[in-house]
């Protein structure tokens, strides 16, 4: 499976809205347009990456459901420099003009960059 970037994002943004003290979940099946599998698996990495907190349940014959609790420090660091669309769609806009493909590492990068011309 291809990692969708615009998909992380939701889900991380979708995750901040959680109350903190009730307990609540963000489930792959709540995101519209997306096949729970595919968001699954996107929690699945995030989670491994020390972006979000998230259970993943398997069975046999069945796809995984996963289900986000919450962000991480890093989650939270990495959201706030990708909130802003201005920035997101910069980031986009410099890796796309490059040739330059996405990873976590890269957007770090170019969020720093884009964020430092935006206050110049």
């Amino acid at each position: 499976m291809k990692r969708d970037w615009e998909l992380v994002r939701k889900i991380l943004l979708r995750i901040e809205e959680l109350p903190a003290s009730r307990g609540e979940s963000v489930s792959s099946d709540s995101f519209n347009g997306y096949a729970a599998e595919f968001v699954s698996y996107h929690m699945e990495m995030m989670h491994e990456a020390g972006l979000i907190k998230a259970l993943t349940s398997r069975t046999i014959n069945a796809p995984a459901f996963s289900r986000g609790l919450s962000l991480t420090w890093d989650g939270h660091e990495f959201l706030d420099n990708i909130r802003s669309e201005t920035v997101w769609n910069k980031i986009k806009g410099v890796a796309k003009n490059k040739g330059i493909d996405l990873s976590l590492d890269t957007i770090k990068d170019l969020a720093k960059i884009a964020i430092t011309s935006l206050l110049s």
